[in-house]
């Protein structure tokens, strides 16, 4: 009896310490979090001893964040079957994904801004917390993706406040309003407003940059063309992540990687132009300029970089954005990351293919900061 008691006693110690120690390792209490580090954790463990004979140069930290999605897929099959309820469960479903979560230390604070009665939410991000020097300090403008439907600060602040502190510049985090409560182009006047009433508040362009990813890096080139339109002073730069430049969803790569992508799934493609369109798809067809960027003009562009996935549905948007831009002469940067998924940077957590091309993107936005204007 005294053995068994001493043997329930262990494994009530052990059970404890374990309690204890993966929140401290992790930086977390969240619980659907933990437990998809620990399984990625026990994955990585396994492909360590086995590499992928296909694709030898992928580590075992990204082959084990890749079987994690397979098994709980971003965009599931049943979230179309009915139509009415789709985007409420897709944001539901997002928002349980807590991939990353906000640390602790890092600041939040929102915002309303308004230019000529147009307002729009903003939060200020900051790690670690500072204030934000108007005439002096770089700003981050971010543009969320989630293909114009979802997406918040919720699902983002994690990443957002990584990047602050991984760029050492605040993060300004635009809260658009999504389709099809509001269909495009409501997310392209959100943006332009935002960064109207943020020159108004004595910011100069020239501290600006923009980021975005996937829709977000989309709307990051539609702004940037909407700002060149009316003429208004342009962002340092513009940073995209796998953008969704066209979305009449009509390049060969969604057919070519459809298999290879873990992470989108176009196979209601005239159901989803519906809800980014709505009533202006009578008059606005899908591949027009004003709300897809592919097949608008690049003329006079800032310094533009293109992340993108070799692995994703959305690789030959990204290609066709870097061959406009090149020849339209603009100062544009193209990496791709062989074997790898849609917004892979995101995941910086997770595998170091996302934290090496983050570094990339540290090291171009500082070249850029430090390079004179008009050079």
């Amino acid at each position: 009896m005294s053995f068994l008691t001493g043997l329930l006693k262990s494994v009530v110690v052990v059970v404890l310490i374990v309690a204890i120690a993966i929140p401290l390792r992790y930086g977390s209490t969240d619980y659907p979090y933990l437990r998809a580090r620990v399984a990625h954790s026990l994955l990585t463990f396994r492909y360590s001893f086995a590499s992928d004979p296909d694709r030898p140069h992928l580590t075992a930290e990204y082959r084990a964040f890749e079987t994690l999605l397979r098994l709980r897929p971003l965009l599931a099959d049943h979230l179309y079957a009915d139509p009415s309820q789709a985007i409420k469960l897709l944001r539901l479903h997002v928002r349980s994904n807590n991939v990353s979560p906000k640390p602790s230390e890092c600041q939040i604070d929102k915002e309303v801004f308004v230019h000529n009665q147009h307002s729009t939410d903003g939060f200020w991000i900051n790690h670690p917390p500072r204030t934000f020097q108007k005439k002096i300090d770089k700003l981050l403008l971010y543009f969320h993706g989630g293909g114009y439907v979802f997406g918040d600060i919720e699902t983002y602040r994690g990443f957002e406040c990584y990047l602050s502190q991984l760029f050492n510049m605040t993060v300004l985090h635009l809260e658009y309003r999504l389709c099809p409560e509001h269909t495009l182009p409501a997310a392209i006047e959100d943006a332009v407003a935002i960064y109207r009433a943020i020159l108004n508040q004595g910011v100069s362009s020239s501290q600006i940059m923009i980021m975005g990813d996937s829709a977000g890096g989309g709307l990051s080139l539609l702004t940037t063309q909407a700002l060149l339109t009316q003429q208004l002073p342009l962002p340092r730069g513009v940073i995209v992540l796998s953008p969704w430049a066209d979305i009449s969803i009509s390049s060969e790569s969604y057919t070519r990687n459809k298999d290879k992508d873990v992470m989108l799934r176009f196979d209601q493609k005239e159901w989803l132009i519906e809800q980014l369109l709505g009533s202006n798809a009578s008059q606005l067809s899908a591949d027009h300029h004003s709300v897809s960027p592919l097949f608008g003009s690049f003329e006079g562009f800032p310094s533009l970089f293109i992340n993108v996935g070799t692995a994703e549905t959305l690789e030959d948007d990204s290609r066709k954005v870097f061959a406009k831009a090149k020849e339209a002469k603009v100062d544009v940067t193209f990496e791709e990351g062989e074997h790898l998924m849609h917004v892979y940077p995101m995941f910086f957590g997770y595998f170091p293919e996302a934290r090496r091309t983050l570094e990339n993107i540290r090291q171009w936005i500082q070249t850029k900061f430090d390079q004179k204007l008009n050079t």
